[in-house]
C-alpha cells in the first residue's frame, strides 16, 4: 500500500514537472507558427536549455525501480529527484506571453488523454517499472514530445482550419461590392496599412487586418469575426516565409488593389534567396484582376527591375513617378511635404511620423486614396490625423525628459538602418542603441549585422547590445570602424540591457530601442 502511494506521489510530481517544461515547449512552437520545422531548428539551436543533467539522474534511478523490481526505497528517490527539479525549474520570463488558444487548448487534451493512459499502466503490477522509466524518458525529452503531439493533432487541425476557410470565403463572395487592398513586402506593410486604413477611413467604412495578422489563417480569423455589411474596403496585410504563401491569401480575398512596398532580403532562413522572395512577394501583383492596378515603391532597386505586366502606378520621393514627395522637410518633430500626381494635382501635407521611409509610405497611401475618389480635404485631414504604430519608431517623451523611439517590432535590416538614420536627426541629444541585431536573414546574417554596427558607429554615442551570441557580428562591426570599447554594453537579456539604458538616460537622452526578439530568439 505504502510503496503504491509513493508511486502516485511520483507520477503526480513528474505531471507538474512535465506540464512547466511542455508549457515552455507550447511557447515556442506557438511564436514557431506551429511550424514543426522552424521549432526543430529552435530545438537544435537550443540544446543546452531543453534537457537538464538532474534529468539523466532521473531517468537512472527510474531504470533501477525495473532491474530492483519497483522497490520502495527507489520510488521514494523517483519522487524525490521529481520534486527537485519542480523547485529548482526557473520560470522563463517571457516578453511574449504565452496564448492559450482553441489550438493549444486541443493539444493539452491530447496530452492529458495520454497521461491517463500512462497512470492507469502505472498502477498495474507488471508494467510499473516500465511506466517509471517512460515517465522519466519523457521528462527528459519533453520538448519533443511537442512535435510527436504537434503531428497527431495535424488531421484535425487541417479540417477545423479547412471549415474556417471555407466560411470566411462564402462571406466575401457574398459582399459583391466590398473592394480588397492587398499589401506585402519584405517591410513596411504594417505601416503603410495603419497609414492607408487612416486615410481612406475619411470617406469608407474601412476594415483592416489587425496588429500583424498577415498569415492565411489570420486572414480568414479577420473576416469571419470582423468583417460585415457596413465596411466598404478590406485592407488586407500579407506576410510570406515560403513560396506560395501569399497566393494562398489572394486566392481566398482576390484583391483588386495590391500594394508591393518592398523587396529585400527577409527571411532568408526560409527563402533561401532573393529571387524567391521576389517570386513571392510578386504573386499579389500576378494575383490581381485585368481591372486591377498594382502599386509599386520605386525607391526599392529590386521593385524597379521587375517587369510587372499589370497596369501600375509608382510611388517615392523622386521625380518622374507617378505620385511623389516634395519640398520635403524633414527633421526629428516629423515631417511635411507636397505630394506631386501624375494627374497635375499637388497635396501639401504635414505629419509627427518620423522618418523618410514614412514619407513614402504615405505617398503610397494617397496614391490609392487618390484612385480611389477621395478629396484633396479628405487626404490632407487623413495625413494629419496619422499615429505612430505602436512599436515602429514610434517616440515616446518619458517624464524625465528623455526621449525613446521604440522600434522595438521592427526586424529587417533596411529598417533597422532607416531607424537609426532617424536617430541621427536628433543633433543636440546624447544619442544611445539598444539592440540585439537583425535576425532571420540566413547566411546573410553577419553580413547585415556587422553593416548595422558599422552605421551605428557614425551616429550613435552610446551602444547597448543585447546576448552576447546574438550581437557579436554587430560588435565586430563597431570594433571595425574604432567604436570605442568603454562605450559598448552587452547584457545577457533585455531586462539587464534596460537597467543598463536607464544608467546611462538623462533629461538630454534620446534611445532608439531596435528590435525586441521574442522568446523563442534569445
Amino acid at each position: 500500500m505504502l510503496e503504491l502511494i509513493i508511486k502516485n506521489i511520483s507520477y503526480v510530481l513528474f505531471a507538474i514537472y512535465f506540464i512547466k517544461k511542455t508549457k515552455h515547449g507550447l511557447h515556442m512552437l506557438q511564436l514557431e507558427s506551429y511550424k514543426n520545422e522552424r521549432y526543430c531548428k529552435w530545438l537544435e539551436q537550443n540544446k543546452s536549455k531543453i534537457i537538464r543533467k538532474q534529468e539523466i539522474l532521473l531517468l537512472i534511478i527510474a531504470t533501477l525501480s525495473l532491474l530492483l523490481k519497483e522497490t520502495t526505497i527507489v520510488y521514494v528517490l523517483i519522487s524525490i529527484s521529481y520534486l527537485l527539479l519542480v523547485i529548482t525549474k526557473k520560470n522563463i520570463e517571457e516578453k511574449k506571453s504565452f496564448v492559450i488558444t482553441n489550438r493549444i487548448k486541443r493539444m493539452i487534451i491530447t496530452y492529458l488523454l495520454s497521461f491517463f493512459i500512462i497512470l492507469i499502466l502505472g498502477n498495474m503490477p507488471s508494467y510499473g517499472g516500465v511506466i517509471a522509466i517512460t515517465c522519466a524518458i519523457l521528462t527528459v525529452f519533453s520538448y519533443f514530445i511537442v512535435v510527436i503531439i504537434n503531428i497527431l493533432n495535424q488531421p484535425i487541425e487541417k479540417q477545423i482550419q479547412k471549415k474556417f476557410y471555407k466560411k470566411a470565403k462564402n462571406k466575401l463572395e457574398q459582399m459583391q461590392n466590398l473592394k480588397t487592398i492587398g499589401i506585402t513586402g519584405s517591410y513596411g506593410k504594417t505601416s503603410i496599412k495603419y497609414i492607408l486604413t487612416t486615410i481612406l477611413s475619411q470617406k469608407y467604412n474601412v476594415l483592416m487586418t489587425p496588429e500583424s495578422y498577415n498569415t492565411t489563417m489570420g486572414v480568414v480569423k479577420t473576416i469571419n469575426e470582423k468583417l460585415n455589411s457596413i465596411h466598404n474596403i478590406f485592407v488586407c496585410e500579407m506576410g510570406a516565409k515560403n513560396i506560395g504563401d501569399i497566393k494562398e491569401i489572394c486566392d481566398l480575398v482576390n484583391p483588386k488593389y495590391g500594394i508591393l512596398t518592398a523587396i529585400g532580403p527577409q527571411h532568408l532562413e526560409t527563402f533561401k534567396t532573393i529571387e524567391n522572395v521576389k517570386k513571392t512577394k510578386l504573386e499579389l501583383i500576378d494575383s490581381l484582376p485585368e481591372n486591377g492596378i498594382a502599386f509599386l515603391n520605386y525607391e526599392d532597386a529590386n521593385i524597379q527591375d521587375t517587369k510587372i505586366n499589370k497596369t501600375k502606378k509608382t510611388y517615392g520621393v523622386h521625380k518622374g513617378l507617378d505620385y511623389y514627395a516634395g519640398n520635403i522637410i524633414c527633421n526629428e518633430k516629423g515631417s511635411q511635404f507636397t505630394v506631386h500626381c501624375k494627374s497635375g494635382k499637388t497635396i501639401p501635407v504635414k505629419t509627427k511620423l518620423l522618418g523618410m521611409h514614412n514619407i513614402g509610405n504615405i505617398v503610397g497611401a494617397i496614391a490609392i486614396a487618390d484612385t480611389l475618389g477621395l478629396t484633396e480635404e479628405e487626404i490632407i485631414a487623413g495625413v494629419r490625423f496619422l499615429k505612430p504604430v505602436p512599436h515602429r519608431l514610434e517616440l515616446l517623451v518619458k517624464a524625465d525628459g528623455s526621449l525613446i523611439i521604440d522600434d522595438a517590432y521592427n526586424s529587417n535590416n533596411t529598417g533597422a538602418k532607416m531607424a537609426l538614420e532617424v536617430l541621427g536627426k536628433f543633433e543636440k541629444r546624447k544619442k544611445i542603441l539598444v539592440t540585439p541585431g537583425i535576425v532571420d536573414l540566413g547566411e546573410e546574417s553577419n553580413k547585415y549585422n556587422k553593416e548595422l554596427g558599422k552605421q551605428a558607429a557614425q551616429i550613435v554615442d552610446y551602444v547597448i547590445l543585447v546576448g552576447k551570441k546574438q550581437a557579436q557580428p554587430i560588435l565586430e562591426g563597431l570594433k571595425e570602424r574604432g567604436y570605442p570599447q568603454e562605450k559598448i554594453y552587452i547584457a545577457k537579456d533585455l531586462k539587464e540591457a534596460l537597467i543598463e539604458m536607464q544608467k546611462q538616460s538623462d533629461s538630454n537622452t534620446v534611445t532608439l530601442l531596435e528590435n525586441d526578439l521574442p522568446d523563442n530568439y534569445l
